[in-house]
């Protein structure tokens, strides 16, 4: 800051582009209390501080920055100026709790004896007030106010652009001062965030930020100001509406563009919470792209010298934006339903759970009184899932051949959706149809495709006439193609269910043979609920010196695991014909599954295995061979539980395996038990099943092999409080009693 004096004239340029807006208030103050005191004029200063605190506040905030601030004595007391960088007119703002801004013009105005406003020879504006002993302080009205100034002064200069009038017509008082006083909030909240960043007191503005100040500051100003103007002057007549007319430079065209979209953008910082002003009320943003649209128009017409057009008006504008609201709220809402149908459809896996959850939002979103989900069964249509019809109805459906002249049949033929929307079409296309369903009206038969897979029909009937749009047949198409694909997800699911319960069966013996003196019993219960397959298997056959039996599992699920069981069962079947020693058949067993491991065959495999031999007599001579395998227990004739201890590692890991082996005699009466891995593994509160669970139950297990292989299959599904982990077996042999 720096000051020139000479007698008679004080002038002192104050401005400096470094210092933010406190600091040069604050600047502006102390000079003004100076020159106060050298024009002998100290009873002034207290009232002459004020006034120029809020002439700097409007320069800075409103006026582009302070050219010049000047004290020069008059009459009985001093005029301060204070000259910016725009003709845009000073801001006045209603006394409300809302507005943050344009206030200070009011305090001027009462505490000056006189004031005005003047265009500067720099293409600005000076600001000045009068200060005078003895004057008393009066409140000004509004229109008092903007009596002092006119929209165009300094625009008729010779070299002054063209300016061309636009009118926009009648808007409510109230709202327009709403909607201008938002925006003055936010076009203060950014002229103190460029001053904080200047004067060093706050982070830097980032470049995209500051390029929007400038447009939503600067570069539309003399439209706001003036709309804003117009309405402070119908408010101090109590008038309900303001007639806008305006008087603009061609340039206000492209200042509209970009005001309207650095304005959207502040919006976004407002939504994320980067600035204080709150964004924009949907109100206030319908009148700015009203107002700004109609501008550019007429502008545009006028600088190309063709006719201006007419203002929409802008109630009418209201209306068709409530009419947008009023579809776009229906639009989102059938999104949201298909959103809920896509969800409830994802764990969907039979056409009863698809048809629930399609029938029912479908029949709400289309305002429907019934829906239908319908299949194709042979030559008819069954009813996968209704809602909203009568049982007769439904039982019509039921029976409904495919070459029936009905709308399903007909959409199902033809693999095109059937509209009917009033009853004379309905009478004229399907005179059948009232006598399937007498209150039906309307209706749309949606043919379910996926793919070259014709599924079915989804239908819907309406009680009155009903008109489809565009909008509710995209909706009914995309809903019917939610539920095709559905179904076709839950078709191929049954066919892999029904082709792994098929493979589990085959993996398992549909019946064990039963040696002399020998009762056997089997329970088996495939990974989830059958729709999994594992690798978890066992077997009884004869071998050369008695009866072999085994129990194993392979590693991982699907068809690899069931492959890999086949190969270890019937390896397990040649490889115990000539009656070698149990483990050297376990032995020549992993070498087959080593040579998986290490690529011959495929990638790593393995299995845990328990391999036994009856030797038939009286007793019965029982040998084990266990390869990792949960050891078996006994339950003798008495009652009492053993365990026979084992151990090993699971074939296909090394090259020399750890086989562990065991012999033992059973007698009649006596119950030799095996189960699989997930019966120890089974768990309830984080607990296992484990041994002593599979003790316990033996124990407790009624006499007879197939009865105590039932008791301990449902022990362990009894524990489990969630699906097994992997496919349960449990194999139990009984010596017969005497």
């Amino acid at each position: 800051m720096h000051t020139d004096s000479e007698e008679g004239n004080v002038d002192r340029d104050v401005f400096d582009a470094a210092a933010g807006t406190v600091e040069v208030v604050a600047r502006i103050r102390a000079f003004v209390a100076e020159e106060l005191r050298r024009l002998d004029r100290i009873d002034l200063t207290d009232d002459a501080e004020l006034v120029a605190s809020e002439l700097a506040t409007n320069a800075v905030l409103h006026g582009d920055g302070i050219v010049r601030v000047a004290v020069d004595p008059v009459h009985e007391g001093v005029r301060l100026e204070v000259e910016d960088r725009t003709r845009v007119p000073p801001v006045l703002a209603l006394a409300t709790s809302d507005a943050m801004t344009g206030r200070g013009l009011r305090l001027v105005a009462a505490m000056a004896s006189r004031w005005g406003v003047d265009p500067s020879d720099g293409g600005g504006k000076v600001v000045w007030a009068e200060l005078e002993s003895g004057h008393q302080a009066a409140e000004h009205s509004t229109e008092e106010l903007l009596e002092l100034w006119d929209d165009d002064f300094g625009f008729d200069e010779p070299d002054a652009p063209e300016r061309y009038p636009v009118s926009l017509g009648d808007v409510p008082t109230d709202l327009l001062l709403a909607a201008k006083t938002h925006v003055d909030n936010l076009v203060r909240e950014f002229i103190l965030l460029t001053a904080g960043a200047e004067s060093g007191r706050s982070s830097p503005v980032p470049l995209h930020l500051a390029e929007l100040i400038e447009e939503v500051v600067h570069r539309f100003a003399e439209p706001r100001q003036s709309i804003k103007r117009q309405a402070l002057a119908a408010a101090s007549r109590d008038e309900a509406h303001v007639r806008l007319e305006l008087t603009l430079g061609l340039d206000a065209a492209d200042a509209g563009e970009d005001y309207l979209r650095a304005l959207d953008e502040a919006d976004g910082y407002c939504r994320a919470a980067r600035l204080l002003t709150l964004e924009t009320p949907p109100q206030h943003r319908v009148f700015r792209q009203w107002y700004v649209g109609e501008l550019v128009a007429q502008l545009r017409a006028a600088g190309a010298g063709q006719p201006i057009p007419g203002a929409e008006p802008f109630e009418q504008r209201l209306l068709r934006e409530l009419d947008d609201l009023a579809r776009a709220s229906r639009e989102a809402e059938r999104a949201a339903r298909l959103y809920e149908v896509a969800a409830a459809l994802s764990p969907a896996v039979t056409p009863a759970e698809v048809a629930a959850a399609v029938v029912e939002s479908g029949a709400a979103a289309l305002e429907a009184s019934a829906g239908v989900l319908l299949l194709v069964e042979e030559s008819h249509l069954r009813v996968a899932g209704a809602m909203g019809y009568p049982e007769d109805v439904v039982r019509r459906f039921s029976v409904q051949s495919l070459d029936a002249e009905l709308p399903a049949a007909t959409a199902w033929r033809t693999g095109e959706p059937v509209w009917l929307e009033s009853r004379e079409e309905r009478d004229a296309r399907f005179p059948e149809l009232p006598y399937v369903e007498e209150t039906t009206i309307a209706v749309c038969a949606l043919p379910l495709k996926a793919g070259v897979h014709q599924l079915g029909v989804l239908r819907f009937s309406f009680d009155a006439a009903r008109l489809f749009d565009d909008e509710d047949r995209r909706f009914a198409l995309a809903l019917a193609s939610q539920a095709a694909q559905a179904l076709e997800r839950a078709r191929l699911e049954d066919q892999r269910t029904t082709l792994g319960k098929r493979l589990q069966r085959g993996l398992l013996p549909r019946r064990l043979p039963q040696p002399d003196g020998i009762e056997v019993g089997a329970a088996a219960h495939p990974l989830g609920e059958g729709l999994e397959l594992g690798g978890t298997f066992y077997d009884l056959w004869s071998a050369g010196r008695g009866c072999a039996f085994a129990i194993g599992d392979t590693s991982g699920v699907g068809a690899d695991a069931a492959a890999l069981s086949a190969l270890v069962r019937f390896s397990l079947r040649a490889m115990t014909a000539d009656g070698e020693p149990l483990e050297e058949v376990l032995a020549r067993l992993n070498t087959v599954m080593a040579a998986a491991r290490t690529g011959e065959v495929g990638g790593e495999r393995s299995s845990t295995l328990l391999l036994g031999l009856l030797v038939l007599g009286a007793p019965v001579e029982v040998e084990l061979a266990s390869a990792g395998h949960p050891a078996p227990l006994v339950r003798r004739r008495d009652g009492g539980v053993e365990t026979v201890s084992l151990g090993g590692t699971a074939l296909g890991l090394r090259d020399e395996p750890d086989v562990a082996t065991a012999a033992l005699t059973v007698e009649a009466g006596d119950e030799l038990a095996l189960v699989s891995d997930a019966a120890l593994r089974a768990r309830r509160d984080e607990v296992a099943f484990g041994l002593d669970g599979f003790r316990s139950a033996l124990a407790t297990a009624p006499a007879g092999a197939q009865a105590t292989a039932d008791a301990l299959a449902a022990a362990v599904l009894a524990h489990a409080d969630g699906p097994l982990d992997d496919d349960l077996a449990v194999l139990v042999l009984r010596v017969s009693a005497d």
